[in-house]
């Protein structure tokens, strides 16, 4: 049975309503007009737009010239999470060091580095890497609420990871650790 599309009557129902492929609007440009509010494709918020996460960065295209920019980056993106369980933040980098629209937490992440884990990760962003951004690298942030050092876990996971890199051919552009009130940089 099919149904007539109508006027909607704000009824409970409209979600079952048949609505029409073609509303007759011409295709909207995914480019932004000047005056555009909204998140489109090609215009990078900025600290006016409307929101929860409106005083986010935007970290597409952003060069990471050194490990303090890999911070200023990430910080912002992991948030209140740097409080939160064990987690391994993935950045995904150019050849360029430009930051990638990719951006990957695993969290409840043992404390103990995997290195089953790390290579099985890096293998599989490897692939997006070869086919998305040849040359390209990684930034990983190693997250704990008592991290942000180089405390042994951090170092473990630094290492860890270092050889997954390697033994992928990837570039491992860095590895910071994240705590609740601290950050630095491990490897750049």
């Amino acid at each position: 049975m099919t149904t007539t599309p109508r006027e909607h009557d704000w009824s409970d129902d409209w979600a079952q309503e048949e609505w029409p492929d073609d509303d007759g609007a011409p295709p909207v440009p995914w480019a932004a007009s000047p005056g555009c509010h909204c998140r489109c494709p090609g215009r990078a918020p900025g600290f006016d737009d409307d929101g929860p996460d409106d005083d986010l960065i935007y970290p597409v295209g952003t060069v990471l010239g050194d490990g303090e920019a890999a911070l200023d980056v990430l910080l912002p993106l992991i948030g209140p999470e740097r409080a939160g369980p064990a987690a391994l933040w993935a950045l995904l980098v150019d050849e360029d060091d430009r930051t990638l629209p990719v951006v990957i937490p695993l969290d409840d992440t043992p404390a103990r580095p995997d290195a089953v884990l790390a290579s099985d990760l890096v293998a599989a962003l490897a692939l997006i890497l070869a086919e998305r951004a040849p040359g390209g690298g990684l930034v990983f942030a190693v997250v704990r609420r008592a991290g942000g050092d180089r405390g042994t876990v951090e170092r473990g996971w630094e290492q860890v990871l270092a050889q997954a890199c390697e033994a992928q051919g990837v570039r491992l552009r860095g590895v910071c650790a994240v705590g609740r009130h601290r950050a630095r940089v491990l490897r750049w």
